[in-house]
């Protein structure tokens, strides 16, 4: 028989944020709902941020899915889709300390969202 694991997703955990009012400033004109700023400063994460913006320069497309998503203990695959659901980047062996077993955020041009926040930005 199969072995299901349950997941903890921090989505499930912050889909109370619906949009933000006003946008958080981060780094080299990127902006932060509020829903992602609680979750970059609350679960200590301001590094997927981080790595999100290193790939920028290989990337072309301003609607951006990313997954990060525990294969193994601490040990993380970051994988980006475009709109389209094609995967346009990964970066595999992501070594952190982050509670969660995965997190999906959305850049919308110079904007990070979460799932349910992206039909206002």
């Amino acid at each position: 028989m199969k072995n299901n694991i349950r997941r903890n997703s921090a989505n499930d955990l912050y889909n109370v944020y619906s949009g933000s009012v006003e946008l958080l400033d981060y780094k080299n004109d990127y902006k932060f709902t509020e829903g992602i700023n609680d979750i970059a400063n609350f679960e200590n994460c301001l590094w997927l941020f981080d790595i999100i913006l290193d790939e920028q320069a290989n990337l072309n497309s301003d609607v951006q899915i990313w997954h990060l998503g525990r294969v193994i203990q601490d040990s993380f695959t970051l994988i980006c889709k475009n709109e389209s659901g094609h995967r346009i980047a990964q970066v595999q062996n992501l070594q952190k300390d982050f509670y969660f077993d995965d997190i999906t955020i959305i850049k919308k041009d110079n904007v990070f969202c979460l799932p349910n926040e992206q039909n206002n930005y």
